[in-house]
């Protein structure tokens, strides 16, 4: 079996440590909820789940020529949601209010850049967040959005992407490992 690899981008430490300071004093207030460890946080673009070598080879080359031609762009991370729903949540996000066309688009280059590397992405619907939670058994979550709401929103400047291999319970507590393969810094510029 091969890698599983993804492709993300990571909100700068400002930022991280901001967003802590509100979900810190949270992660011990419902053990229904799993927080998400903050060294972790990211917004995927991309995640597919067997990679051989030869195609992440390939994906390296395609992602560097990717961010080449990619300004950064700015992201603003407001408002809660869940996956597949509020009512029964498995997942608690921050969504990306502002910069979302820019990572849209970007995640449809990065997943054609794995399909022409020959690293099958996933199918599903792109929508650009910063998972927080990850909820075992499903729950009415609507308490929880009101209260990731009330944080407020964290800016900050979209300047590169990676591509992170995931090593499934070899982190804390049985979680992922993420191993940064390669950072691609944005070169592109805005004028046209």
């Amino acid at each position: 079996m091969g890698g599983r690899l993804f492709a993300a981008i990571r909100p700068t430490h400002d930022v991280v440590d901001d967003l802590e300071r509100f979900v810190g004093p949270r992660r011990d207030a419902d053990p229904r909820v799993r927080w998400i460890d903050n060294e972790t946080w990211h917004l995927t673009l991309m995640f597919a789940a067997d990679v051989s070598e030869l195609a992440q080879d390939q994906l390296l080359e395609r992602l560097a020529d990717v961010a080449s031609d990619t300004a950064p762009f700015g992201v603003v991370l407001d408002g809660a949601g869940c996956f597949p729903n509020p009512f029964q949540a498995r997942v608690l996000h921050i969504g990306a209010a502002a910069g979302a066309r820019e990572l849209t688009h970007l995640a449809k280059r990065c997943r054609n850049a794995a399909n022409a590397a020959g690293a099958a992405p996933d199918g599903s619907r792109f929508v650009p967040h910063l998972t927080l939670a990850r909820i075992p058994r499903p729950f009415d979550a609507t308490r929880w959005m009101q209260i990731v709401n009330s944080f407020g929103e964290f800016s900050f400047d979209a300047t590169g992407l990676e591509l992170v291999q995931s090593h499934l319970g070899d982190g804390p507590g049985g979680t992922a490992r993420h191993e940064v393969l390669e950072r691609f810094d944005f070169r592109g510029t805005n004028a046209h």
